[in-house]
């Protein structure tokens, strides 16, 4: 079951849930929820490498591009309230040099990081009515 969860979760805790989750499965859902459990366990890594990392001069420069109603809100709530959300530490992140995608294509198989893209794209159907 380890080979289906790479990247594995760093958290022992959370990596043993899933292999308990996937040991639970039917063969034929386990290779679908390890993927998704794979690109989960990717997009957490990238998220920790700003733990603790962003800076008031990323919040400031972060603040300049949201949209003005989204950007007084942010201010008035300030740096330490803001400091651990997700979007300003990916903003911290890619600033940094450190880009999300770059960082999953590195660490993903070729495999899940094109089901990754296949996922990033907007439906060829969104906004049809049917």
């Amino acid at each position: 079951m380890e080979e289906l969860l790479n990247p594995r979760h760093p958290l022992d805790t959370y990596h043993q849930a899933q292999l308990d989750f996937l040991a639970t499965l039917p063969e034929a859902q386990r290779t679908y929820h390890a993927r998704l459990f794979r690109l989960g366990n990717a997009c957490y890594r990238y998220q920790q490498q700003a733990a603790g990392e962003v800076t008031e001069d990323d919040f400031r420069h972060w603040l300049e591009g949201l949209p003005e109603k989204m950007r007084v809100a942010m201010e008035r709530d300030g740096f330490k309230a803001n400091k651990n959300s997700l979007p300003l530490r990916r903003h911290a992140l890619k600033r940094g040099d450190q880009g999300y995608d770059a960082f999953l294509q590195a660490i993903l198989s070729p495999e899940d990081w094109a089901y990754q893209q296949a996922l990033a794209q907007p439906s060829a159907h969104a906004g049809e009515e049917g």
